[in-house]
């Protein structure tokens, strides 16, 4: 049987269904997980529910976990991994995520909705004095450059950007290869016009954008988020910044909390905030690409085989590497 702690596409129930039962949990509370899971093979991660070693310990007939997009930080990969217990992933969003990054930025640069509101509102004359702001020869800077970033800094190099990006696990001479320069956090937050949020969430990147690197952001520039929300210390600091002009305009698609249940922070009714619910990589065509993808792992894991996309391969060569024909 595979679990999964929340409604998956219907493209796994069509796919991997005709070979396995597959049951939803009615919530992804622990000790919903913990009592549904002897029995089940596979558990399928969607959301943000943690997946620890106690939860693990509750399925002894487990033989693999998976995550239906490319995060994983729910996960405890290393319990996984001492349990023997390979973690599929589907890192295949990469090129939908630019894409809304880019959408989100050139919302914001443009005032999008300030504008359509105007027309709405019969304010045709707001045109003869206020402008909109533009993206040609200003900077990007791109903090995590690994698939997504290096996607978003191709759909940026064709509005003529400048591109900046962080990482301390990039090679310099790779990104000069695509016309981009690497630089450290504080000479990107410095230079650039428009902050985008692409890292990987983990202790060392929680709160990476705080108070003190706001502060040395450039005076109007724009921060997009379509990472993790825990990279940004907080709400309180984005709406800070925008009140006193050190931003010209914050968008983000993902939040500390998901879904927020704090909606009457402020910073959710400034007019240079844009938000959206973690929703704008998800396409049609990169939600059955992923989809597609997880069918393909973990059919091969619950059949002995070895999957394309695994957080953790070393596994496969451990002793404690459970196989299908331990389990019923």
């Amino acid at each position: 049987m595979i679990l999964a702690t929340a409604p998956i596409d219907p493209i796994i129930h069509e796919e991997l269904g005709k070979r396995w039962p597959i049951e939803t949990a009615p919530d992804d509370r622990s000790e919903t997980l913990a009592g549904r899971l002897p029995g089940v093979a596979c558990l399928i991660s969607r959301g943000l529910a943690p997946i620890d070693g106690r939860i693990l310990d509750a399925g002894p007939d487990l033989i693999a976990l998976s995550r239906t997009g490319a995060g994983y930080e729910n996960i405890d990969i290393d319990a996984a991994t001492e349990r023997g217990l390979p973690v599929v992933f589907a890192p295949l969003l990469a090129e939908a995520v630019a894409e809304a990054a880019m959408a989100m930025i050139l919302a914001l640069t443009k005032d999008l909705f300030y504008w359509h509101r105007s027309l709405l509102e019969g304010h045709w004359d707001r045109r003869i004095q206020e402008r909109t702001d533009e993206l040609f020869r200003k900077s990007v800077g791109i903090i995590g450059f690994g698939r997504i970033g290096r996607e978003v800094a191709v759909r940026a190099g064709a509005f003529d950007m400048d591109i900046l990006a962080c990482d301390p696990y990039a090679d310099a001479g790779e990104a000069a290869a695509v016309g981009v320069e690497l630089v450290d956090l504080d000479s990107l937050l410095a230079r650039a016009d428009v902050v985008t949020l692409h890292a990987v969430s983990t202790p060392e990147t929680a709160g990476l954008i705080n108070g003190r690197n706001l502060q040395r952001m450039k005076q109007g520039a724009y921060l997009v988020n379509f990472a993790r929300g825990s990279l940004i210390e907080s709400l309180d600091i984005l709406h800070a910044a925008l009140q006193r002009g050190q931003l010209a305009g914050v968008g983000l698609d993902v939040f500390p909390e998901e879904p927020p249940t704090d909606l009457d922070h402020p910073l959710f009714a400034h007019p240079r905030f844009l938000g959206s619910p973690h929703v704008l990589a998800s396409t049609a065509g990169a939600e059955a690409r992923c989809a597609r993808s997880v069918c393909r792992d973990l059919a091969a894991v619950l059949t002995g085989g070895r999957p394309t996309w695994c957080v953790n391969p070393e596994v496969f060569e451990s002793p404690r590497l459970r196989r299908p024909r331990d389990v019923g």
